[in-house]
């Protein structure tokens, strides 16, 4: 998998390390001090070097091996120097005596599994079979310049998919263009979308482009196209057809060369069955169908994703040192994770702001027995249920908790917009509480 360079001057460390990385499909060369690991530059991986070699640091090597990372190791002692490397460039710090599985799994995030026919394999993290059969299917379908429809639960990385698309693409230099159907008021999604002239309703006080003008040329992006109103479908269904728009309260056709892809987690046929989209469209944007797999079906990648989304907040809040405890890797493993990625997101990002050492517990995921109250009286945690629809999950999660968090809150634990948090509770009957004034 990986060629790693191991500096160290320990037998015993050196024997024990080199055999863990073997067993783990890696090849390692080990070196006992930094006057000999100076060859190796530009023909390995990643280094997992000693911290102090007698008089030496494992310090010098990070400079000069860039851009490959470089791990290193400390004594219990020397936990805050190692704090101290990571702040200066070391990718990790790792404590010895050096577990096993956390070595390797370090060494997954340092280098990730890579091939020259997934090239997507480092910006959409996963091991498991589905993910791998994911991005096998952009790869075919990104060159071809057609209209593709992404299925998947909400949280399960739609958007990222349309960007992987978009990216792979010819349409690569210029920047997609993405919208969500469901943030924008019914009102004003045509104005947004399609633009307007002077004069075409209260408060048009010019002509204004729309989102599909400035996607010529590039990839326009529509999620939760399921929340398009009927007479906006219409409209869109021209631009498939015709490549021309036509601007609120203008007569005038321009002509645009857009890339359109679509998201929804909702079941489209049945909403063209029961009249709410229009079966036309329905078939236009239908040409190519991928589905983003939710996370329980992902069980490879769950504690994977975990670990990156801690790396990339241990960065954001400058505090290189948290870790997982093993109890807490057991709980994330376990939790069924019904908000999928987001959910799984925001969890990490929670316990790493309120964990109160360098280890992060079960605790501070904030996952482990959370009450729901289902319809008919009887109270079940998130782990106990076997399925649940998301409209089910939104409202039991907004009933639970609406006492204790503002809409702000909900609407950032739920991953959606204030305005989006303020729609759905209209759409599901759900009121607000008396006390809470905020504004949608």
């Amino acid at each position: 998998m990986a060629r790693i360079l191991l500096v160290t001057d320990e037998a015993i460390v050196k024997k024990s390390l080199a055999y863990n990385l073997e067993h783990g499909g890696h090849t390692v060369t080990t070196v006992p001090c930094l006057a000999d690991a100076w060859q190796y530059r530009g023909q390995v991986d990643a280094v997992l070097a000693e911290l102090r070699l007698n008089q030496e640091s494992g310090l010098e090597l990070i400079d000069p091996f860039k851009p490959h990372p470089v791990i290193l190791m400390v004594s219990q002692a020397g936990i805050q120097q190692g704090v101290v490397a990571m702040r200066q460039g070391a990718f990790d710090c790792l404590i010895k005596p050096i577990d096993a599985h956390e070595l390797l799994r370090t060494m997954e995030r340092a280098v990730p599994a890579t091939d020259a026919l997934d090239p997507l394999a480092k910006t959409m993290l996963g091991q498991s079979e589905v993910m791998g059969r994911l991005r096998k299917q952009i790869l075919r379908v990104a060159p071809l310049d057609t209209t593709v429809l992404i299925g998947g639960e909400s949280g399960t990385g739609k958007e990222l998919v349309a960007q992987a698309i978009h990216h792979a693409s010819s349409r690569h230099g210029r920047e997609m263009i993405s919208v969500n159907c469901a943030a924008i008021p019914e009102s004003l999604i045509e104005a947004e979308l399609f633009g307007h002239v002077k004069g075409a309703f209260t408060g048009a006080s010019s002509d204004r482009a729309g989102l599909i003008e400035a996607a010529d040329a590039s990839t326009l992006f529509l999620d939760e196209i399921g929340e398009l109103p009927l007479e906006a479908q219409a409209r869109l269904l021209r631009v498939l057809q015709e490549g021309e728009i036509r601007r609120v309260g203008s007569t005038e056709r321009t002509h645009v060369n857009v890339r359109l892809i679509a998201a929804t987690h909702r079941d489209l046929i049945d909403m063209v069955q029961r009249g709410r989209f229009r079966d036309d469209l329905y078939y236009r944007l239908n040409v190519i169908a991928l589905n983003c797999p939710p996370l329980r079906e992902r069980d490879q990648d769950v504690v994977l994703l975990a670990d990156a989304f801690l790396e990339q907040v241990r960065g954001r809040l400058k505090r290189p040192e948290l870790r997982w405890t093993e109890d807490a890797r057991q709980a994330i493993a376990a939790h069924p994770w019904p908000g999928n990625v987001r959910e799984l997101q925001n969890a990490v990002e929670r316990a790493a702001v309120l964990a109160e050492s360098a280890h992060i517990h079960p605790d501070d995921l904030g996952i482990q027995g959370r009450p729901i109250q289902f319809v008919g009286g009887t109270q079940r945690t998130l782990s106990e249920r076997p399925t649940m629809s998301l409209e089910d999950y939104f409202q039991h999660f907004v009933m639970s908790h609406q006492d204790q968090l503002s809409e702000t809150e909900l609407a950032k634990r739920l991953g959606i917009s204030r305005k989006s948090l303020w729609e759905r509770r209209q759409r599901l009957g759900i009121p607000r509480r008396k006390s809470d004034d905020e504004s949608p």
